[in-house]
């Protein structure tokens, strides 16, 4: 194989492209280390950063640091507006979606709960924990929490196969009408790097919100974390007129 001596990062992008290509690596795939790949193709290890780094921006590839570069998977895009459920939206997307049930316990709520569900401090609520997976990969780890006493037997009702939304409607007559949540930029911690698989300090995004029925009252507080390098958000703007 002829060697490079010197190449740009344009050229050395294109070199990447191609061992994807030849090499029929799949979304999630782990390139060669960077040292092996400099010296196979004889280019230097800045020029290969570069065009790794111009590779990552445009979502060809994914770098996980500790871990190494892999093969982007392209991320589902979700609007911050729409109240369907994540199995929906993914499933739209055309990816393949799983929901795993970590746990549905009853708890004490403390005060920042019982505020947000317009309960009694101390009354029970259930907690439920759910992680998600987008094409096997894991993409996100949500927390729901639900008064007991207006979903009784909840830890009974609760399946991998039915969305949280869909259940409350079948099993309870309650359906969720409208909803407040915020999105934030944040790290995973050590519990989350474990169940979304990675690194500790990994950046993920941070969803916090509170989902009303159609009376207005609120029905359920939730929390996720959610990979940044499978999921994007966006939202619809309005302009105001007066």
């Amino acid at each position: 194989m002829q060697r490079l001596t010197v190449r740009p990062a344009q050229a050395v992008q294109e070199l990447l492209q191609a061992y994807i290509r030849r090499e029929g690596l799949r979304p999630g795939d782990r390139l060669p280390a960077e040292r092996e790949l400099a010296e196979r193709w004889g280019v230097s290890r800045g020029a290969l950063r570069a065009a790794i780094r111009t590779l990552s921006e445009e979502q060809v590839l994914s770098q996980r640091h500790g871990a190494g570069t892999f093969v982007a998977t392209p991320r589902v895009l979700r609007n911050l507006r729409d109240l369907r459920p994540f199995t929906q939206v993914v499933s739209d997307a055309g990816r393949t979606v799983r929901t795993e049930v970590l746990h549905c316990t009853a708890v004490d709520a403390h005060m920042q709960l019982a505020d947000r569900l317009d309960l009694d401090p101390g009354e029970r609520v259930w907690h439920l924990r759910r992680r998600r997976f987008i094409d096997g990969q894991p993409a996100a780890v949500e927390d729901s929490y639900l008064g007991v006493l207006r979903f009784p037997a909840l830890d009974e009702q609760v399946s991998a196969d039915r969305s949280l939304y869909d259940m409350m409607s079948e099993s309870y007559g309650i359906d969720v009408d409208c909803g407040y949540q915020r999105l934030e930029a944040s790290a995973a911690d050590q519990a989350d790097a474990e169940l979304l698989e990675l690194p500790v300090g990994e950046a993920v995004f941070r969803l916090t919100g509170v989902a009303d029925d159609a009376n207005g009252a609120p029905v359920e507080f939730f929390t996720s974390r959610v990979r940044a390098d499978l999921v994007a958000f966006a939202s619809t703007l309005d302009v105001a007129r007066v």
